[in-house]
């Protein structure tokens, strides 16, 4: 193989790596595309306002912790984090308790609560507000603390 042979052979060869890695991180990046979370949407404004509930909302860095404490259960409780966030929970019975992780509540637009925790590179979201929605009536929950560290 002459000299202009090599030359041309490895152009040819940087090319084909060129191309092959471009193809790899399109693959990649159609793979990263959004995704379509079902419970994702806006927090309801045509809803009644309940009272505050004597449930306890607690955050363990990148976890809620909640006791349903009343004297009732609630059917297909969707639970609401600053007015923004929220994640369905179900049913909750009389005295339940539920660990519900942080990463799960999601907006209208299937943007994630900033949870934090050791590997985060953002800092985590406070919990200001919490809701519990709940047969058309939306009840404030008192939220007790904040543990993100």
């Amino acid at each position: 193989m002459d000299e202009a042979d090599r030359t041309t052979f490895t152009r040819s060869s940087a090319l084909l790596g060129a191309l092959a890695g471009s193809l790899v991180l399109l693959t990649l990046a159609g793979c990263h595309g959004s995704q379509k979370i079902d419970y994702a949407r806006p927090e309801p404004t045509a809803i009644t306002e309940g009272p505050v509930l004597d449930i306890q909302v607690f955050r363990n860095v990148t976890t809620i912790e909640l006791t349903n404490t009343t004297a009732r259960s609630f059917k297909d409780a969707t639970i609401w984090l600053n007015q923004r966030f929220s994640m369905p929970v179900g049913d909750i019975d009389i005295g339940e308790s539920l660990d519900l992780p942080l990463s799960r509540f999601v907006d209208e637009f299937g943007d994630t609560f900033r949870a934090g925790g050791f590997f985060a590179t953002r800092d985590p979201d406070p919990v200001v507000l919490a809701q519990l929605e709940t047969e058309g009536t939306l009840y404030g929950l008192v939220v007790g603390g904040n543990r993100i560290k």
